[in-house]
């Protein structure tokens, strides 16, 4: 795979998941007993690539490198300061000494099992400058219960226009628009047909050709690739070979054409009189797989799905999970997940839950549908009920924790009882 260069993005903060990432990196988070990133790794080691780029932030690089030691590939960990806040695009254009070629990104939180090499050909096919994954949005995430909250999740919506040959027309987050999603002219007269979508998902996994890259380079007003870059390149192909340069119909937006089209009907077919077949120098494609599972763990009510999934889909995290346990008194559900060297004592249950390594079940103590980092330890009598608890977390005897997130290396003392509510810290306590 010489002629690309995959990189890796694992430098975000994850400002939508604070309550489980205080105390660990976002491309660290278990899924099952196995770091996110394993995921990732896994689709390009699938592809064929032995190599990748991974860009991490500078106070998280020597944990994340000790994480994917055991992976079977040749990483080049890059780091940024960690102080700055950066984009994606402003990453690419940190490590543009490094980028020899054409890249294929990939979002560390990407868990899923579509074939890299099967978009490559796609890529290949149609002689794509870029290409983007589009999947079908998980419609279960709609409805999971979110830990630590009594209200439902909210999810932001794509936009997504393609004509016939899946070559994309517009792209941009449901957030851009108001009521309305407006298209020039001069687009409607180069597409015999546009349909407007709003039910797949942009996965993150972008192959972009090398002069594409090197436009990101040198356009440092590009902060990010999805909000910023991606909405310009599709824009680019209508009009001319610079990026400056503007179309003689941009100007244009009032015309007898219906250009605008109401949100509640995005489901629709464009047709136009005037059509032209033109082959452009710059395209940009969609490649969409309604069969593979595809998820991103950039939320809280994701990283709880994915791990109730888990222990049926282990495979995609790209090792096999070996049942080498023997609790003989007391009970691990074939749903549950559990890392090494755990101890259950008599009586105690896990069931529907993903444990890390070194965790301890006093007697009696029940787990349902949880995620436990590692080393937890649960006092006598616990139960513990659809909650996340970061790692160090000790609990006293006979606690009852109900819907809650617990943040890393917490005492939770004996009799305690919270439902929807997060700890942060030994002294805050906050109710949603």
């Amino acid at each position: 795979m010489m002629e690309f260069q995959a990189v890796v993005m694992a430098a975000g903060t994850a400002s939508r998941m604070r309550e489980v990432t205080s105390g660990i990196p976002k491309c660290l988070l278990p899924i099952g007993n196995v770091p996110l990133i394993a995921s990732c790794l896994n689709i390009l080691k699938k592809a064929g690539f032995s190599e990748a780029l991974i860009i991490v932030r500078e106070n998280e690089k020597t944990k994340i490198q000790t994480a994917v030691e055991k992976f079977n590939m040749k990483l080049d960990f890059v780091a940024i300061p960690k102080n700055e806040d950066w984009g994606t695009g402003d990453s690419l254009r940190y490590i543009k000494d490094k980028i020899k070629s054409h890249v294929i990104i990939l979002s560390c939180d990407i868990i899923s099992d579509f074939s890299l090499k099967k978009m490559l050909n796609y890529h290949h096919s149609r002689s794509s400058s870029l290409t983007v994954l589009l999947v079908p949005f998980l419609k279960s995430l709609k409805d999971a219960e979110v830990p630590g909250s009594k209200k439902k999740c909210k999810f932001e919506r794509d936009i997504i226009a393609m004509n016939s040959e899946k070559k994309l027309i517009l792209i941009n987050s449901e957030a851009d628009f108001e009521e309305t999603v407006p298209f020039k002219l001069n687009i409607l007269e180069q597409n015999s047909e546009v349909k407007v979508h709003s039910n797949f998902m942009d996965s993150h996994v972008y192959i972009i050709r090398k002069d594409l890259v090197d436009f990101i380079i040198v356009n440092e007003h590009i902060s990010t690739l999805k909000g910023e870059f991606l909405p310009a390149a599709v824009k680019k192909q209508f009009q001319g070979r610079k990026f400056h340069k503007p179309h003689p119909c941009d100007a244009q937006l009032g015309c007898d054409l219906n250009e605008n089209f109401n949100l509640k009907n995005i489901a629709i077919d464009l047709t136009t009189s005037k059509c032209s077949t033109k082959t452009e120098e710059l395209i940009c494609f969609a490649y969409i797989d309604k069969k593979c599972f595809c998820t991103r763990v950039n939320t809280v009510v994701a990283f709880a799905d994915i791990n109730k999934k888990i222990s049926k889909n282990f495979s995609l995290m790209g090792v096999e999970y070996v049942k080498s346990h023997q609790f003989l008194k007391s009970q691990v559900d074939a749903d549950s997940v559990l890392g090494e060297n755990c101890e259950l004592l008599t009586k105690s249950s896990v069931k529907q839950t993903s444990m890390g390594s070194n965790c301890k079940l006093d007697e009696k103590a029940k787990i349902t549908n949880s995620i436990i980092m590692d080393n937890v330890i649960f006092g006598k009598g616990c139960v513990i009920q659809n909650c996340i608890i970061c790692s160090g977390v000790v609990f006293e005897d006979n606690c009852s924790l109900k819907n809650s997130i617990i943040g890393p290396d917490q005492t939770i003392q004996t009799l305690t009882k919270l439902n929807n509510e997060i700890l942060h810290g030994s002294d805050s306590l906050m109710e949603i």
